[in-house]
């Protein structure tokens, strides 16, 4: 059962929507944005150039506009790619007629969307990434976020507490909900064929390495062999290790490439995440949607607190929280030993603590004005 807003009414809009997409992560919101927009709506979305974005959109067969790059680790670079990727996406928003924009935080959408005279609406679940929130949150019409984020983590960025917008439900849901079902019933397959004693499967989600609020050397990658050799020691489990970046792809290929499984490109992660007897996250939106659906998981993310994490899913026990690496590895550890019935409670509790969300699409289209 969706939650729904007594309040709620169905809303006719007729213009064009700017989306700006920068990470895997955005483009699915954004798809199932489009997918779920009023009809009359026009879709324009635009992305920037780096190898795992581009193949990710082609994937959910998401049609985008390619302006800018990736400006990668060095702040030096990351600035110069902004002031590029701004003047280019000024140039084409001012010869489209664009209503508004939407973007998950982009500096370089919200200021030409500001500049321009378009309302530019933003939605998000990291305020602890304090940068891109410093340049673009300000900028917002409207913010949207989960219910488990407090409005002043927000408006610390210059936003009034009425520009905030929560919605019940986390942000993963919102590409989930369509498939929430289906994919939960081949979590119950699965555990059917568990039962036959085959061949169980770990995924591990390397860390975002070029991220401003990412601590280099503590992340997933520095405790990896030891990671490895605890799984490898647990039983005979398949590890799929994912990667973000096509030079850390190469590295963990290097590095891990005869004992684990490296995919050749970005992964669809919801469709493989059901598939997994346990998911040990180096991030936060493949973690999420392993704890949406009821997947056993570890959020091993020790340079930040995440907000969704210490509000929701670690004190519901739908994650299970490391900071340390040793931390990890006995969790690791304690967890393989009891694989079957951890699956199964970590099942239950998903079923129940989903079953009041709401659509976050419909919460952003109720609250965009043109």
């Amino acid at each position: 059962m969706i939650w729904a807003r007594p309040e709620a009414e169905s809303k006719e809009l007729q213009g064009i929507i700017w989306f700006d997409v920068v990470t895997p992560k955005h483009a699915l919101f954004t798809k199932a944005l489009i997918e779920r927009s009023p009809p009359g709506m026009e879709h324009i979305v635009t992305t920037r150039d780096y190898t795992e974005l581009n193949s990710f959109v082609k994937k959910i067969q998401l049609h985008t506009i390619s302006i800018g790059e990736f400006g990668g680790g060095e702040l030096y670079d990351k600035l110069r790619a902004s002031v590029k990727r701004e003047k280019l996406l000024a140039n084409f928003a001012r010869k489209n007629d664009f209503q508004i924009s939407i973007s998950s935080n982009s500096p370089e959408a919200a200021r030409v969307s500001f500049k321009l005279g378009i309302k530019h609406y933003i939605y998000g679940d990291s305020p602890h990434g304090v940068a891109p929130n410093k340049l673009a949150s300000p900028l917002a019409t409207k913010l949207f976020t989960p219910f488990v984020i407090p409005k002043n983590k927000w408006t610390q960025f210059g936003l009034k507490s009425e520009q905030v917008i929560q919605y019940r439900a986390l942000d993963p849901w919102c590409w989930l909900i369509g498939k929430w079902e289906s994919l939960v019933a081949k979590r119950r397959r699965k555990l059917g064929r568990n039962e036959k004693k085959e061949k169980q499967r770990v995924f591990i989600r390397m860390e975002e390495w070029f991220a401003t609020y990412l601590k280099r050397d503590r992340g997933i990658s520095k405790v990896l062999e030891r990671l490895v050799e605890t799984i490898e020691k647990a039983g005979d489990f398949e590890i799929l290790l994912v990667p973000r970046y096509e030079g850390q792809r190469e590295w963990a290929r290097k590095e891990f490439g005869d004992r684990c499984v490296v995919p050749d490109s970005a992964i669809y992660g919801a469709e493989t995440i059901a598939e997994m007897d346990l998911v040990i996250g180096g991030g936060g939106t493949m973690t999420q949607e392993a704890a949406l659906l009821g997947v056993p998981n570890i959020s091993y993310f020790p340079s930040v607190k995440l907000d969704v994490f210490e509000n929701f899913y670690f004190p519901r026990r739908l994650s299970k929280k490391a900071v340390n690496p040793k931390g990890l590895i006995n969790s690791v550890r304690n967890m393989l030993r009891n694989i079957d019935d951890e699956n199964k409670s970590y099942l239950e509790r998903a079923e129940k603590e989903t079953r009041d969300f709401e659509d976050p699409s419909s919460v952003i289209f109720e609250n965009i004005e043109l």
